[in-house]
């Protein structure tokens, strides 16, 4: 009888007891970098961890603070470190979106827009004897690392300057891959439907503030454009320009 009257105590105290809380999805974050788009808002974004993706994020949609402050999309600036607060998960397309963003946290300090120095240069070389450009259906794009160094701002950059010109997703081969892998005639030095854009650092590659680097864009042996010696410097905001080296052409 004593066991039974206990038990009932038990149940009868579960039954009074407050109800387990109901959590919500736990908040995740990812740092990245803006690679382009801060003057639309329509941002891409380059991971910052090793091997990382690419976003993109509306920042018109999302509470932007800078440097701690309440800020908006406006003040936001290609190059700037971000770090992107959300729930929901991150949606599988290319790049990747995510489900639901609740904060853009980003930061004046460490800004570097070395994916903007390299879309200047391809748009650059995309403007230089536009005849090259002429009916390409596809693009290998390589960067150096030298250049820059995150793989992500690599392939946003390519990325980015495939998408203005509303050309498919970019490959990102150097010359010698290209022909290693069918796409180029080594022998008869040709690609007929791709073009082929480079971006290599100098012997003297130079470090901190100033880069020095070569650039083309190659379409076949007797079709090609060639800056030599190009010599980039970079602001105390991040930003980077450059003056062309010699210019060549095939």
């Amino acid at each position: 009888m004593k066991r039974f009257f206990a038990v009932l105590l038990a149940l009868c105290l579960a039954g009074c007891s407050a109800p387990a809380s109901v959590s919500g999805p736990a908040e995740e974050a990812r740092t990245c970098r803006i690679a382009d788009g801060a003057e639309s808002g329509s941002l891409l974004l380059a991971e910052q961890r090793e091997n990382g993706s690419l976003y993109r994020v509306n920042a018109a949609d999302v509470p932007v603070t800078l440097d701690g402050k309440e800020a908006s999309a406006a003040d936001l600036k290609d190059g700037m470190l971000v770090t992107v607060y959300y729930t929901g998960g991150v949606l599988e397309t290319y790049p990747a979106g995510f489900s639901q963003p609740t904060l853009l946290a980003a930061v004046s300090e460490g800004a570097d827009d070395r994916a903007g120095l390299a879309l200047q240069a391809l748009e650059d070389l995309w403007s230089e004897d536009t005849a090259l450009n002429e009916n390409v259906e596809q693009l290998s794009v390589y960067i150096d690392e030298a250049l820059v160094p995150n793989a992500a701002e690599r392939a946003a950059a390519a990325w980015s300057f495939a998408e203005q010109h509303q050309l498919p997703a970019p490959l990102t081969y150097d010359w010698k891959e290209l022909c290693d892998e069918g796409y180029v005639n080594e022998e008869e030095l040709s690609w007929e439907k791709g073009c082929y854009f480079e971006l290599k650092a100098a012997e003297d590659a130079g470090t901190g503030k100033t880069l020095r680097f070569d650039a083309q864009k190659w379409r076949g042996g007797l079709a090609a454009v060639f800056y030599d010696g190009c010599t980039a410097k970079q602001d105390k905001s991040g930003g980077w320009a450059y003056e062309r080296g010699t210019f060549a052409i095939a």
